[in-house]
């Protein structure tokens, strides 16, 4: 017997994409701290601070962890 990966349920959204460079920064590569809003479909914003090397670096690894996500950048 094997243990199978679970799906995400129609209800959870899309599939997420993970993975260095994808979804988080390389490892040793310079970043800095952006901090936006992630709003998903049905649920409250949520502000998340994440480390990224550029502004259209952290849209991509938002919408890359949220895919049905919309990303605004706070001051």
């Amino acid at each position: 017997m094997s243990w199978l990966i679970p799906g995400r349920l129609p209800q959870e959204g899309p599939e997420p994409k993970l993975g260095a460079g994808i979804s988080r920064p390389r490892p040793k590569e310079v970043t800095r701290e952006y901090r936006v809003q992630v709003t998903r479909p049905g649920c409250r914003p949520m502000r998340v601070t994440l480390p990224a090397p550029s502004k259209a670096k952290a849209i991509t690894y938002c919408q890359n962890r949220w895919p049905d996500s919309t990303v605004e950048f706070l001051a």
